[in-house]
């Protein structure tokens, strides 16, 4: 490519990530900008690079739409580079007659798999629902020296493969991985914030796995589904009821002051 500069706006929780390392993670909740940070660290890869072969993977790949083909394609677009790639029906080719291709994991076998071997690296996109045999057979086939295998996902489970791959208390020595959430994004857009508050507000359970990347809870355990935080006057001469809920292992003990009138019921304290 001709000689000029490409500005890329990067957050500051994203800068380690720009270092190299074999396994790059980012996990945490929706509006987090982990896509676009990898779309775009894909684009710059490609251009720095001439001749690079990389594949976006998911577990589940029925169509490309379910793939983050398009939103590499923004990126391209965005950033001005369409002029350096090539973007086809099922790939984009890239500088130095370079490769991005998008597949799912599902239907693959070790023997389908082997076309990747020369590949310069791997990025699994809702990393949470790959399965351990996916996992398992994906990290031995990119091998190529000095390839690079990322993650970016919403975790679910502590369970789950990638978490216990990249979170979990026996790491791999070469990897580097970062929690983002909404308020590390500083784009993080109006509408959604809109969403983050009214599930902030309503269901902290839900707000917490969504939009602050924790593990999910059994909320189908909840005793009170049709509640709401606002504020309230509490009248004079209340009679209170008391309330404890005492904790073990890791849970909290919580006690609350609360009170009823008709058919709600009121904490207050």
């Amino acid at each position: 490519m001709s000689s000029s500069t490409l500005r890329i706006q990067t957050p500051r929780v994203f800068l380690p990530l720009l270092q190299p390392a074999r396994y790059k993670g980012a996990y945490g909740g929706r509006g987090s900008g982990k896509s676009h940070f990898f779309a775009e660290l894909l684009v710059e890869r490609a251009l720095m690079q001439p001749g690079l072969r990389w594949v976006c993977i998911r577990e589940v790949q029925k169509s490309l739409e379910q793939s983050v083909k398009r939103l590499v394609e923004d990126k391209i677009e965005a950033m001005g580079v369409g002029q350096h790639f090539k973007v086809l029906k099922t790939e984009i080719g890239t500088p130095g007659d370079g490769l991005i291709i998008f597949q799912g994991m599902q239907n693959h076998t070790s023997e389908s798999l082997k076309s990747l071997e020369g590949y310069d690296g791997a990025w699994i996109e809702e990393a949470q629902s790959l399965s351990q045999r996916s996992l398992d057979l994906l990290r031995p086939t990119i091998r190529k020296p000095g390839s690079e295998i990322w993650a970016s996902w919403n975790p679910s489970r502590p369970t789950d493969p990638i978490d216990v791959l990249l979170r979990g208390q026996q790491r791999p020595p070469d990897a580097i991985v970062v929690e983002v959430n909404w308020y590390d994004n500083p784009w993080f857009p109006d509408v959604l914030r809109e969403e983050m508050l009214w599930d902030r507000a309503r269901d902290p359970d839900k707000y917490a796995h969504i939009w602050g990347g924790q593990y999910q809870r059994n909320s189908e355990a909840r005793v009170f589904r049709n509640w709401r935080i606002e504020e309230f006057e509490t009248p004079a001469h209340t009679v209170f009821y008391f309330g404890a809920d005492w904790g073990f292992s890791v849970d909290p003990t919580v006690l609350v002051r609360c009170w009823i009138d008709g058919r709600t019921l009121y904490v207050d304290w």
